[in-house]
């Protein structure tokens, strides 16, 4: 069977990952490549100054690496050290929270580590979780919290990835520098729809805030600028899921 390579910015130990691992083993033979912790908003960076270190993980129920490295580094270093193959696709997710609107998708660690399988010509996917504040911050707080009605919602989103995966690798379409983002809504997937939709122009603001004796990271909503409809945000918040192709071999191209 062809590989499926997963990666995520939440950590191997997210709630969310294994929904993806149960769901795509029917597609491959999935290898995980994850950060040891946490790598939320640190784009598509690369350790360039630091040892990164490799440990396999064998309680989780596929070939799986805890690295103690960026999102990238784990797409990185998996198709030049640790595949004896090229995989069929590169999956990042799902990440806790949504990613939809553009300062967002340049932050996310998430796409960041699609994106470094974009560049190495691999069908790549991105996929982000809206959550209700509530069980967001219970994640955050706990990732094994995750119950039964968000771990029943986490199961339907990756088969819905799945399905739209298998269908886009069918499509033959050009990987390099492609990321196919997917952001589900907070809302109930039953009934949604995958609607294509426009990056949100996310109006800049600063996500830092002072703290006694220095700025810490305070993450707030931005406001947007005005845009051909729908954008993604627009899609989220009708109850839908946001596609939005992101065809990064494009950028500074003169037609």
């Amino acid at each position: 069977m062809p590989k499926i390579l997963i990666a995520n910015d939440d950590g191997i130990d997210s709630p969310l990952l294994l929904a993806l691992v149960s769901e795509f083993q029917r597609l491959g033979q999935v290898v995980v490549a994850a950060p040891r912790y946490e790598q939320s908003w640190v784009g598509k960076c690369m350790s360039r100054f630091k040892e990164i270190d490799v440990i396999e993980r064998k309680d989780l129920p596929c070939e799986a690496y805890s690295i103690s490295g960026s999102p990238a580094d784990c797409v990185n270093l998996a198709l030049g050290h640790l595949l004896d193959e090229l995989p069929r696709c590169v999956i990042s997710g799902i990440n806790v929270g949504h990613n939809a609107g553009l300062a967002y998708l340049l932050s996310s660690g998430t796409v960041g580590a699609a994106l470094e399988g974009a560049l190495h010509g691999i069908p790549s996917f991105a996929a982000s979780l809206g959550l209700a504040r509530g069980d967001y911050d219970r994640l955050k707080d706990d990732p094994q919290a995750l119950g039964d009605a968000l771990g029943a919602k986490a199961a339907l989103a990756a088969k819905i990835l799945a399905d739209f995966v298998e269908t886009k690798l069918q499509s033959n379409e050009p990987a390099y520098g492609v990321v196919h983002k997917i952001n589900f809504p907070s809302a109930p997937l039953e009934g949604a729809t995958i609607v294509p939709s426009n990056p949100a122009l996310t109006v800049a603001g600063s996500f830092f805030q002072y703290r006694q004796s220095g700025y810490n990271f305070a993450y707030r909503e931005l406001g947007e600028n005005q845009e051909a409809s729908p954008t993604d945000r627009e899609t989220l918040k009708s109850g839908h899921i946001s596609y939005s192709k992101l065809d990064f071999s494009r950028l500074g191209r003169l037609a």
